[in-house]
């Protein structure tokens, strides 16, 4: 569907050539989030530019969730105990999860083949049958490698929540690299270090570098030899990474529920806020160059007006705040898919046996949540300032940071989401979760080529924040956002109090 809309709107939105080369200045500026674009000014070059990033980044977020969910996941819940009690070895067990992991992505692949192929009926199309499927590939190619390095560091790590979040490590190292590359011009030989930059570098629609599949399909043989290998080798239960025990210095602290499931999260929470700060501030130090880009484009500052930024600066900063607030959604889905993983593990047993009551377990991890949410968005925006201010940007430091705050709404939404789904469908938390801001993220970029279809845009949750410090943030919508989100969590709480505890 993102790839039938993309061409059928280019036409529309630059029907004439001189229209598209004007475009492509605007382009360049955004090369940072989406790559660099490569004869943008012709469909094919425009279709892979707006599509290949975005559908890789998602497919790497499944792919490692569900990698990890099927290998390590299943083994923290003591289902792989069953299996192999019988004549099943735990390298065939490994292998043949693979298989049906290779499976699904064959389907992933089948499917997007049809939509690739389905545009080629559109009017202005070029590109060829073979060039479509090569494209559908490189779109699969970002789910593809991230499910082999999940699979990989399942064999490496003690529990599903470690091993989820080593994949996402290596997935925003990853990303952060492509970023860097595409940052300045005469940095591309970096695409060749990351996995997101050989999928940039196929250019499957426009002059097509079929050497670019090859680490690609290298690095996923070499996840799954290595998966195998360590697989036949292991101990159910062993991992070459230890889990951090509860005893020493730190012990002290840990007094009841909220404060356990605080030393719990902290890690990966600190990892979250950290990652995302990084990618402020490298936002915010390219800000002045790729702003200059802008200065000299009428069609740039069309778009200004229309949409009423007063600075070609404040305008990419909200553009890329776009970004940290998907980033912030991802880790509020993270952060409830693993309160589900406590419950589905069999490890909020050790509490609920206690005088603990299960909604004050549940009330500490929700907070939590939403204090890693707020603190991973003031972390953006001080850290996108002190970027943008390496560069005498000029932005205030208050307009940096009621921008970051402002970017933790939609994050606040999904965690009382999750709150309601645990309570009365607790296996749909992970899939509603990570499926709101994933709905959200292309119905965006959907959205914002079909004209006439604002309501479609509506049902995106990254439509009601405001693009700060583009424009002023409208504290109304995000509290509104918020008071939805707390409506949620209650009613989720009050089931979740009411129903039996479920393991499966």
């Amino acid at each position: 569907m993102f790839v039938i809309a993309t061409v059928a709107a280019f036409p529309i939105a630059f029907p004439t050539l001189a229209e598209r080369v004007k475009a492509v200045a605007t382009l360049e500026s955004f090369a940072i989030l989406l790559g660099q674009p490569y004869h943008a000014e012709t469909l094919g070059g425009f279709t892979q530019w707006r599509v290949t990033t975005a559908i890789a980044l998602i497919g790497a977020i499944w792919g490692l969730l569900t990698a990890t969910g099927l290998l390590r996941g299943e083994e923290d819940a003591g289902r792989w105990e069953v299996l192999l009690a019988g004549p099943v070895t735990k390298a065939r067990a490994t292998a043949e999860t693979l298989l049906g992991l290779g499976g699904s992505l064959a389907v992933m692949l089948a499917v997007t083949a049809v939509g690739t192929l389905a545009s080629l009926r559109l009017p202005g199309v070029h590109y060829t049958a073979p060039e479509a499927i090569a494209f559908a590939a490189t779109l699969v190619a970002g789910a593809a490698m991230f499910a082999a390095i999940g699979a990989l560091v399942s064999q490496l790590s003690a529990t599903r929540g470690q091993a989820a979040t080593l994949a996402a490590g290596v997935m925003g190292a990853a990303f952060l690299v492509r970023m860097v590359a595409d940052s300045k011009k005469g940095w591309d030989w970096l695409l060749w270090l990351t996995p997101f930059g050989w999928i940039e570098k196929v250019r499957p629609l426009r002059d097509m570098d079929p050497l670019a599949f090859v680490p690609i399909l290298a690095l996923v043989a070499i996840c799954v030899v290595a998966t195998l290998e360590l697989a036949a080798v292991r101990d159910l239960g062993a991992s070459v990474l230890s889990e951090r025990d509860g005893s020493g210095r730190i012990g002290g602290w840990v007094i009841g529920p909220t404060t356990l499931a605080l030393r719990l999260v902290r890690g990966t929470s600190i990892a979250w806020i950290v990652g995302i700060a990084v990618f402020g501030f490298f936002t915010g130090t390219v800000t002045r160059s790729a702003t200059a880009l802008l200065a000299d484009s009428p069609t740039f500052a069309q778009v200004l007006g229309k949409l009423g930024f007063r600075g070609a600066s404040e305008a990419y900063l909200g553009v890329s705040f776009f970004m940290a607030v998907l980033l912030l959604a991802v880790m509020a889905a993270g952060m409830m898919a693993s309160t589900r993983d406590e419950e589905a593990s069999g490890r909020l047993d050790n509490l609920i046996v206690r005088p603990t009551p299960r909604i004050l377990w549940l009330a500490g991890r929700t907070a939590i949540a939403c204090v890693a949410v707020l603190l991973g968005g003031i972390a953006a925006g001080i850290a996108t300032w002190a970027g943008a201010e390496s560069q005498h940007v000029g932005i205030p430091f208050e307009k940096m940071l009621d921008a970051g705050v402002n970017a933790t709404a939609p994050a606040i939404f999904v965690i009382g989401a999750g709150v309601l789904v645990l309570g009365v469908g607790p296996r749909l938390v992970s899939a509603v979760a990570y499926g709101i801001p994933a709905y959200s993220f292309i119905v965006e970029l959907v959205g914002s080529l079909v004209k006439g279809q604002d309501w479609i845009r509506d049902t995106s949750l990254l439509h009601h924040v405001e693009l700060a410090p583009a424009v002023k943030p409208d504290w109304g919508e995000d509290l509104a956002l918020v008071a939805i989100a707390a409506a949620m969590a209650a009613v989720g709480a009050v089931a979740f109090r009411l129903r039996d505890v479920e393991y499966a």
